[in-house]
């Protein structure tokens, strides 16, 4: 069965992804999850905290390998995880975000997470083997796109429960 797929032609609205639990999914990444700009956000988790949280949940995903984060995203950046074309291998969680020169790598992957949900550059491709989701965002004012995560629901759910676990700061 094929691995790779041209990921334009698998763009949804993340209300209509049609895989249970994703609207329950979707409400704590844009609103609940910490470190995102919601009032209903649940506090922050930084520090050394935060670099152990985002260790257990790549952890967790096996994509310590898998994952970059570039405060300077060169063209040559997406070619390394197979971001580079528009025929991608679902099957293969990765990620590579942007982040502010500031910011935690937690922080920018959540906030690139929230983005990319909010603006609907959502593209799911549901196989036998899982429901797999690549999240893009970008940055209107630049035309460049600062992040692709590629993620099963699975991943997102596990995320989702490992951050709803810990206590933020500022609950």
């Amino acid at each position: 069965m094929a691995r790779k797929k041209d990921y334009r032609t698998l763009n949804t609205t993340p209300l209509n992804t049609g895989i249970k639990n994703f609207t329950e999914v979707l409400k704590f990444y844009l609103y609940y999850a910490p470190n995102i700009d919601s009032c209903q956000s649940n506090g922050r988790i930084e520090g050394n905290n935060a670099v152990k949280i985002l260790k257990k949940m790549l952890l967790q995903s096996n994509m310590q390998d898998k994952t970059k984060f570039l405060k300077k995203i060169q063209n040559a950046s997406w070619g390394k995880l197979d971001f580079d074309t528009d025929e991608i291998d679902f099957e293969k969680p990765r990620m590579l975000c942007n982040k502010y020169s500031n910011e935690e790598d937690l922080s920018a992957l959540l906030r690139h997470i929230r983005n990319a949900l909010a603006h609907g550059y959502i593209y799911i491709w549901k196989k036998s083997s899982g429901k797999y989701i690549l999240l893009i965002d970008f940055d209107k004012n630049k035309n460049k796109c600062t992040a692709k995560i590629l993620v099963s629901m699975s991943i997102l759910e596990s995320w989702k429960a490992i951050l709803e676990n810990e206590i933020a700061t500022g609950e």
